[in-house]
């Protein structure tokens, strides 16, 4: 959520508790995730090698940029908080072990800012480039006998801001740059000058890697995310991935793809630096069909109880979860995010939120314990996006149409894409039913939603369904951000009753009744009349047939469906006949029918 208000105050509060040695990353300011959830979203393959810490060998938690080159990685760094700014160029052998720092070189002009990022290297050269601030290149020399780094010269490009993620086309010669959601520059290194530039704010790039076997550039994008882009028009591919992050909550680095002898094709691969707790760096196929894409929801039930007469205020829970229900607690790409809050008193104590409406929902709710979503409400640092979803396993079977209600104390939630509450199947394809998510309820203030309609939305409620109950966005819970949900209750209107259906009535022909909706395996009873359409009274009912009829026993098979052919005699044609059946367990009629013989 982007309280603009709230900033001052929360970077109080973040600065009391960081101490000077916190870890700083170097964030895209104007980026909002969207999350790779549909369509092709998962990685090309899987990871290679990784992830390696590269932050505690050096004591540089400021890791920006990575390379490989003459058998080992490279990582820019600008150095640790609490020594101050050193701008080192750091080397690792392929295991992750760290070897060495060589001192990078920063322009006057550039020095308080981050130094080098991103990376690229000529090695038949023995050069290594590197992006800076203002449109600068800092060209590092790389010496085959004693295998160090030592300044050689500075290019001044015509690149407009930061040099931030880089990249060679081998064929041409040239270079590619884009800092986060910037423009994409295709410039000379002989010259500096810009060649091409191309629009595409969809990605947020800090590393770049040239794919040689595809003639195409993978791009670090965020949360360390990957995304294929075309160098002759600057737009996706289509082809994307996800890491799930490395280390906590790792947004995007430096990249550099290079040929893998550790991977699957022992072609190439995709090195990237993830931002995080530690920085850490790891290698992901790029060839191969990828993946499915990973369910919205990965945690389901593993039972399912009934949907009509369901109460539920978890206190019978105590904390602990059913095999009805399923924890999601993640960040937007599925993987588990320990900032993330989906806790019924498994994860803590209900009501620990330090916002201003600390206990609203006890006063108005049932007992100790609720449903909370959101963000870690005891966490005054870190914010990032997580999705929240409690999974409920139903089943509707029988029990007509189904209505929910809830309370809700909403604490100040922004629309996202997935809130709201959702029903499928399969748990792998959802459709909402709460469409207007958590905007407009009165924040703080103890709300009854009611008459929620569950079995009108394309999902079939009539047998096992899953209901999740889903939250989006970056604050604590109670603190500008999440939701407290109690006293949950679904409602059904019954037993649909025995729906009878005639087919092909007609003279000289075989005629086919068939009941619907009856009682699984019971008696069901069908007849008909020649006299009229009653009415009569029936221990069922008043039937619509007059006496005398004719009486059918069926039974029905274990999905509810009764059956039978009667042959219609020829002189019938033009006779009109009154028909109906009833469902002897449910002691209820069918729908009549009454038609003219053919």
């Amino acid at each position: 959520m982007n309280h603009l208000t709230t900033l001052i105050c929360l970077a109080a509060v973040a600065g009391t508790s960081a101490g000077v040695s916190a870890q700083q990353d170097e964030r895209d300011p104007n980026w909002t995730p969207t999350p790779f959830t549909n369509g092709n979203s998962r990685g090309l393959g899987d990871l290679i090698s990784g992830p390696f810490d590269v932050e505690t060998a050096p004591y540089d938690n400021r890791c920006l940029g990575v390379e490989e080159a003459w058998g080992h990685y490279w990582v820019t760094g600008r150095g640790h908080v609490a020594t101050g700014d050193n701008y080192m160029i750091h080397k690792y052998d392929t295991s992750g072990t760290f070897i060495a720092s060589y001192p990078q070189n920063v322009s006057s002009s550039n020095l308080g800012g981050w130094g080098g990022r991103d990376m690229e290297a000529d090695e038949a050269g023995n050069l290594l480039y590197v992006g800076n601030d203002n449109g600068f290149v800092e060209v590092m020399s790389y010496d085959p006998a004693t295998g160090a780094l030592s300044y050689f010269n500075t290019v001044f490009t015509t690149v407009s801001g930061t040099v931030r993620a880089l990249c060679q086309n081998p064929t041409s010669g040239n270079f590619f740059t884009k800092s986060f959601t910037g423009d994409i520059y295709e410039f000379d290194m002989n010259t500096g000058s810009v060649v091409n530039s191309f629009v595409n704010t969809a990605v947020s790039s800090y590393g770049f890697g040239w794919d040689y076997a595809q003639g195409t550039i993978w791009s670090t994008d965020v949360s360390a995310s990957a995304t294929e882009l075309d160098p002759a028009t600057g737009m996706g591919t289509g082809r994307m991935f996800t890491t799930g992050g490395m280390g906590v909550a790792a947004i995007q680095g430096g990249g550099d793809v290079f040929n893998d002898p550790a991977s699957a094709s022992g072609g190439p691969s995709f090195l990237m630096l993830g931002q995080g707790t530690p920085d850490s760096i790891a290698s992901y196929d790029t060839v191969g069909a990828p993946p499915p894409p990973p369910p919205p929801f990965p945690n389901l039930p593993t039972s399912f109880v009934s949907a009509s007469g369901y109460m539920e205020n978890f206190d019978g829970a105590a904390g602990t979860v059913p095999a009805h229900m399923a924890i999601n607690a993640n960040d937007t790409f599925g993987a588990a995010d320990p900032f993330a809050w989906c806790n019924i008193g498994q994860q803590g104590a209900c009501g620990q939120e330090t916002g201003s409406y600390l206990g609203t929902w006890a006063a108005n709710g049932s007992g100790a314990y609720c449903l909370e979503l959101g963000g870690d409400p005891l966490v005054t640092t870190g914010f990032h996006d997580v999705r929240n979803g409690l999974a409920i396993g139903l089943n509707g079977a029988g029990q007509g149409a189904l209505s929910l209600d809830f309370g809700i104390v909403d604490h100040g939630e922004e629309a996202d894409v997935w809130d709201g509450i959702w029903l499928s199947e399969d748990g792998v394809n959802y459709i909402n039913a709460y469409s207007a998510g958590w905007v407009g309820l009165g924040n703080g203030i103890w709300t009854n939603e009611a008459g929620i309609d569950l079995s009108s939305v394309g999902v079939n409620t009539d047998g096992d369904f899953y209901m999740v109950i889903c939250q989006e966005d970056n604050y604590p819970m109670g603190y500008l951000d999440g939701l407290q949900i109690d006293v949950i209750s679904i409602v059904g209107t019954g037993p649909p009753g025995p729906s009878l259906t005639l087919s092909n009535l007609v003279g000289g022909q075989t005629c086919s009744v068939d009941v619907a909706n009856c009682t699984a395996n019971g008696v069901v009873y069908f007849a008909y009349s020649l006299a009229g359409g009653g009415p009569t009274t029936t221990p069922f009912g008043d039937a619509s047939l007059s006496p005398p009829w004719k009486l059918f026993p069926l039974v029905a098979d274990s999905s509810g469906d009764a059956s039978m052919t009667a042959n219609v005699p020829a002189h019938a044609t033009g006779a009109h006949v009154w028909t109906q059946a009833a469902d002897v367990s449910m002691a209820v009629l069918s729908n009549p029918v009454d038609q003219t013989i053919g």
